[in-house]
């Protein structure tokens, strides 16, 4: 049978509102942060408890809420770090082994594709230089024996014509005209390939047609940046031997786009989709949130780690985040479905246990076990133990629960 409650005396009612203030404070106080989204997640349902019936003084003290239904926003909380978009970025590699004389751009530095980055004194490129000054004194010499070759055999069509000479010397002066055109054509490839060669080399047209007007030859020869970008990382110094493979001797990119590459655990693994929100706090600006959207979910875990990568292309056009930045990341989960809701204030935590007073529409409570889910600021999922509509006691839940255990 319903029973009225009991009021007790002054000092107890002191003391309970004094429990339910400290209970409430963390939650209402300014500038509160929501707390992990596991909070209640794995508490077990409270055994059902009395029901009272509450007089009309004792329900003037207390508020109540209907239990509705929302969508929530589970955030899962994991680290992370900026990282350079790896499509827009390109490794820059010496075309040719030599030292570093100087090093002509640094990092940090916006360059324009053509931009001298670095220059190495090397032997490829100046045994490149002797080869085309060679293919060059070959080619004059093909011209003027091919202009040689013209000239007799116009002089002996001639003399045939006005039958000056035989038929035979006009078909040896013929056949050299051919010789001595084919050796034109032969030597005018021949430089072309060298010409080829010092593009890959990174030589410029400019620079060989100096070189074929009588510059010396410059062992020093300058590594062009391929595009424009800025300069990611510099990896060689003055001095330093460079090879055409292995480490490259820059980086250049585009920082107008960066990637944020978070670590997820296991267990979260099933929780995250392509597309999720993801929002993340770099310590050089605490201040300011960046968002994004998850487009890449790793296939495996790493085994040193126990962790899934994750990344998300950021906007960096303003060029405040830098690569290997510290972040502290939230993925935010956008379920679909809708979840019963409640005051957070509502809920009664009793060890591993919760609850919630119901209001009946006879001013009667009672006291229901619940199993709560995601903690969204002051609203709490109910996955099990409420239905739509139905009125929670939301101010002065711990005063009943008080009463409730001392009558």
């Amino acid at each position: 049978m319903p029973r009225t409650l009991r009021l007790r005396s002054q000092v107890v009612i002191l003391a309970v509102a004094a429990a339910g203030a400290a209970f409430a404070y963390p939650y209402l106080r300014p500038g509160h942060r929501q707390e992990p989204i596991v909070a209640f997640a794995d508490v077990p349902v409270r055994q059902a408890g009395k029901a009272f019936t509450l007089s009309p003084s004792q329900l003037a003290t207390v508020s109540s809420e209907a239990v509705v239904k929302r969508q929530f926003f589970e955030e899962i909380a994991t680290e992370g770090k900026i990282g350079v978009d790896e499509y827009q970025a390109t490794p820059v590699f010496s075309p040719y082994p030599g030292r570093v004389i100087a090093i002509l751009a640094r990092a940090g530095e916006q360059v324009k594709r053509g931009q001298p980055l670095f220059s190495v004194q090397a032997n490829e490129m100046v045994q490149a230089q002797n080869d085309y000054l060679a293919a060059l004194n070959v080619l004059n010499k093909s011209r003027s024996q091919l202009a040689f070759a013209q000239a007799a055999e116009k002089r002996q069509r001639d003399l045939f014509e006005t039958r000056t000479t035989t038929l035979r010397e006009l078909q040896v002066a013929q056949n050299d005209l051919t010789s001595a055109t084919n050796d034109n054509r032969t030597a005018e490839v021949g430089l072309e390939a060298v010409r080829n060669r010092l593009r890959i080399l990174g030589l410029r047209d400019e620079d060989m047609a100096a070189l074929q007007r009588g510059s010396a030859i410059n062992p020093n020869t300058p590594i062009n940046a391929p595009l424009d970008g800025t300069i990611i990382q510099r990896k060689i110094g003055p001095g330093q031997y460079v090879g055409t493979g292995g480490e490259p001797s820059y980086i250049i990119g585009d920082l107008s786009k960066v990637w944020l590459v978070a670590q997820l655990r296991e267990a979260d693994a099933a929780k995250v989709e392509i597309g999720e929100r993801v929002m993340f706090r770099v310590p050089a600006h605490p201040d300011r949130n960046f968002e994004g959207r998850v487009n890449y979910i790793g296939t495996s875990v790493d085994p040193a780690t126990r962790r899934i990568t994750v990344r998300a292309e950021i906007d960096n056009r303003q060029g405040l985040l830098k690569p290997e930045m510290y972040a502290s990341v939230r993925i935010i989960n956008e379920r679909e479905s809708l979840s019963h809701a409640v005051p957070r204030a509502a809920v009664i935590l009793e060890g591993n246990k919760a609850s919630v007073w119901v209001l009946k529409p006879d001013n009667s409570v009672e006291n229901r076990p619940v199993r709560p889910g995601v903690v969204d600021g002051a609203t709490v999922e109910i996955l099990d133990g409420l239905k739509e509509g139905e009125r929670v006691i939301s101010r002065g839940s711990l005063f009943i629960d008080r009463m409730s255990t001392q009558s």
